[in-house]
């Protein structure tokens, strides 16, 4: 009876055993395959980024130059991105295989992620790309135009631009902006207002040296006016 009872636990214990090392090995084979794929598909990715030059773009921008301060390239960054998602889509199915259920559930919470904050850095790239290129298109016309105070007005569009675009970018991060929301809106009418006062300030001094002289120059026009008038009726 014993040995029959010995015999039955072995086998149990082999069976379970067996199935261990085949979810150990599959799980391996997984994660190989993952950091292949994942590597192919970082080199593919960045290989499109580089030939169409978002650096060579992204660098006139301030934050190109940010980036490149810290010695990593935009296309790099990409490279990983890429990379880490297949990487921890691997993870991800290896733990499953391994039947970890925590883990399971917190790798598939970093994966879900992955898509919002690679969407958050392309918002970030692209924004500051065309907020840049708006701003140096603006400027260049207004002073090809003569245009006074072009810089300071091309300047704050600029700025305007990059904090529409950080907000949209921290949206896709999921990211709480609501903090953000109030301070902006004090910020805009603030700045409306010293807009407001500066320009009827400037209108002020304008007028207050060219008024007489206007003045002068109608007074002058309803006096030949009336002398043309009382002449012909004569």
């Amino acid at each position: 009876m014993v040995q029959v009872v010995d015999g039955v636990l072995t086998g149990e214990f082999i069976g379970n055993l067996a199935n261990i090392l085949i979810r150990i090995v599959a799980a391996i084979i997984i994660l190989l395959i993952a950091w292949l794929l994942g590597r192919a598909l970082g080199k593919i990715v960045s290989g499109i980024l580089d030939r169409v030059g978002l650096d060579d773009a992204l660098r006139r921008t301030s934050l190109g130059k940010t980036i490149e301060a810290s010695g990593i390239s935009i296309v790099f960054l990409f490279d990983v991105i890429v990379r880490w998602f297949i990487y921890l889509i691997g993870i991800m199915a290896a733990v499953d295989v391994l039947r970890i259920e925590m883990l399971s559930d917190f790798m598939r919470s970093v994966v879900l992620y992955l898509p919002s904050l690679a969407a958050g850095i392309a918002i970030l790239v692209v924004g500051f790309i065309l907020a840049d290129f708006i701003g140096d298109l603006m400027r260049r016309t207004g002073e090809a135009s003569d245009v006074a105070y072009i810089g300071v007005f091309s300047a704050a569009v600029k700025i305007f631009l990059y904090f529409v675009v950080v907000i949209l970018a921290l949206d896709q991060l999921r990211i709480d902006t609501s903090i953000i929301y109030v301070f902006a809106t004090a910020l805009a009418w603030g700045i409306a207002i010293a807009i407001a006062i500066g320009v009827g300030v400037g209108l002020g001094f304008a007028l207050r040296d060219r008024m007489p002289r206007w003045l002068d120059t109608l007074e002058h026009k309803e006096k030949r006016s009336a002398e043309k008038l009382e002449k012909e009726t004569k």
